[in-house]
């Protein structure tokens, strides 16, 4: 979730120190991730500005990187290898135009207040019953 440019200030500054015109002063920079998921943060912009201030969209310096791939997700199980395969079928575009989610996805009850709180009366609810519940959510503004 690195912006570009603090990378290219890591870059300037070892090149500096070390007085090595080489990517990162011929320091060895090992950055890991997947960039389907870790765009970086740019908060109250567009998602044009927010992929293009990723390293990998277009910079000199993405090029200079030696790129390993990992083929085999360790961390799914057996039976969600293939929502897995799907996922990566998404991302890569090979899927089609139109994406239909697993039943999985849709849970029985579409109401979230319902799915946590059904089983609280709230004429008597306390802080402690509350505090292992919430309704998480993503805010771009």
């Amino acid at each position: 979730m690195t912006h570009v440019h603090a990378f290219l200030a890591v870059d300037r500054l070892l090149q500096d120190l070390t007085k090595c015109k080489e990517p990162f002063g011929g320091k060895v920079i090992l950055p890991g991730g997947d960039f389907r998921q870790v765009l970086p943060v740019i908060l109250r912009r567009s998602r044009t500005l927010t992929v293009a201030s990723s390293l990998k969209k277009k910079h000199a310096l993405w090029l200079k990187f030696h790129k390993l791939y990992l083929t085999k997700n360790m961390c799914a199980l057996e039976s969600e290898r293939d929502f897995g395969a799907w996922l990566l079928d998404i991302g890569e575009k090979k899927s089609g135009s139109t994406i239909q989610l697993p039943l999985q996805c849709y849970p029985s009850i579409q109401d979230p207040i319902h799915q946590l709180y059904s089983d609280i009366d709230f004429s008597s609810v306390t802080p402690q019953e509350l505090k292992d519940r919430a309704v998480l959510t993503v805010n771009n503004e």
